[in-house]
């Protein structure tokens, strides 16, 4: 996508953004709209806006948005029993699934009306039907988490703090986030976190870092400024695994949150944020990428 049209894309972003500080205040985090480019949240929300088409006019033909509630609701189904039994890794996925559709399940009767009349406020027309038909199957996703019911917030947390309880790293930096605002990373706590992700190669534990290390504010982490060590971590997640392809969730976020609909991977938009300090960003990635692999080999 040629830059004159990213533009276009980021600049309609703080249409969405403005949308969100009221209603994600009461998580207590930083809103879902900032979230998504300086760090991994799977909340895929909008804001109600005004009704400017009836959220029953399908985007997408309806036996396709069946089948997205179907797959989700069968993935729910087997990581919820999965997450009962003490799959680790499940309760984080099952988190997952309550994070990417809190907003969405609490006004699914004006869900469809939000995403049209920021896909119509869009600056880019091409983004914008691309916000529809994202938002479309964002919402037959969410019909099969649950049923489609109201999710509590207390759910939602509660798995994330029985996977970091069982260990899950990445649930234990996602849950250091939420603190973040009131107690900031220090350079010495990021370092010792740096070094138990890069032991661990979880690749959702390096995006959530990233997110982590950008909160440093000001602290000296190790090596190079917050901004361009958490976005290296970010990228280096992607490269690692992290699925960040047009289709992921985090692309569905970036989309829905910010505007970035028609970008083909996370990174081109994480990039961005970076954009006259590339040459840093590539070293910090490359270290980053450097430490993991000399970690595996150790190892072995």
């Amino acid at each position: 996508m040629k830059t004159s049209r990213r533009g276009k894309a980021l600049g309609g972003a703080l249409l969405v953004a403005a949308g969100l500080l009221a209603v994600h205040s009461v998580t207590g985090e930083r809103p879902p709209a900032l979230q998504a480019v300086t760090g991994p949240s799977s909340t895929a929300v909008a804001p109600t806006g005004a009704a400017v088409a009836p959220a029953s006019q399908a985007l997408e033909p309806e036996p396709l948005a069946a089948r997205f509630e179907d797959a989700t609701r069968q993935e729910f189904e087997r990581v919820s029993a999965a997450a009962e039994r003490g799959d680790v890794r499940a309760q984080r996925r099952l988190a997952e699934l309550y994070e990417k559709c809190f907003l969405v399940n609490v006004r699914r009767t004006s869900y469809l009306e939000g995403i049209e009349s920021m896909a119509t406020l869009h600056s880019d027309p091409d983004a914008g039907q691309q916000m529809r038909l994202i938002g479309q199957r964002v919402f037959a996703q969410c019909g099969g988490v649950d049923g489609g019911q109201f999710i509590p917030l207390e759910a939602m947390l509660l798995w994330r703090e029985q996977a970091a309880r069982g260990g899950d790293l990445a649930s234990q930096l996602w849950l250091r986030q939420r603190q973040s605002v009131t107690a900031p990373l220090t350079a010495e706590e990021y370092a010792g976190l740096a070094a138990q992700v890069t032991a661990s190669g979880d690749a959702t534990a390096m995006a959530y870092l990233g997110a982590l290390a950008e909160t440093a504010a000001g602290q000296a982490t190790p090596y190079v400024d917050p901004q361009i060590s958490g976005l290296a971590w970010q990228i280096a997640a992607c490269q690692q695994g992290r699925a960040c392809a047009a289709g992921s969730e985090l692309m569905d976020v970036l989309c829905l949150n910010i505007g970035a609909c028609t970008e083909t991977d996370a990174t081109i938009v994480l990039r961005l944020e970076a954009a006259d300090r590339q040459a840093a960003l590539d070293a910090e990635i490359a270290r980053i990428l450097s430490d993991v692999g000399k970690t595996r080999q150790r190892s072995r």
